[in-house]
């Protein structure tokens, strides 16, 4: 019962602070833009593949998806579904330090900070989910 907690709990903090950490950047952004001169070039987005992954539908998937599959992952203890969470988490870990890398370049220390620490939550999820899975019985 208590990796069932654990797991749900951690994909729950991790989809909400990278909600807050999207929102804050975006926030940052938008300051940035309004004072920045008309000939300044300025990154507003990140894009991967030419999607832009800070966008708000996106930031929306994402959370939705972490909240879904918490509520699996407790609900149940059936194989596909905790592997689904690991890759889920490792892949969102992935992205998470992706972030932190391009935060610490633009000189945002919170933002990389919150960045860090999703991505350990996500770590985290990977792993209890993955123990979850080898220990589970279906």
């Amino acid at each position: 019962m208590k990796a069932r907690w654990l797991l749900s709990a951690l994909l729950i903090v991790a989809a909400a602070l990278f909600a807050i950490g999207a929102a804050a950047e975006r926030d940052t952004h938008s300051e940035h833009n309004e004072t920045a001169e008309h000939s300044e070039s300025t990154e507003t987005s990140e894009e991967v593949l030419g999607i832009n992954l800070e966008s708000t539908p996106l930031v929306l998937i994402g959370v939705g998806i972490s909240v879904a599959l918490a509520a699996a992952a407790w609900l149940t203890n059936r194989k596909v579904i905790l592997l689904v969470a690991t890759l889920f988490a490792v892949a969102f870990a992935a992205l998470d330090i992706a972030e932190f890398a391009h935060q610490i370049d633009q000189s945002a220390s919170g933002l990389a900070a919150l960045a860090a620490i999703v991505a350990l939550l996500h770590l985290a999820a990977a792993f209890v989910a993955d123990q979850r899975r080898r220990h589970a019985t279906s």
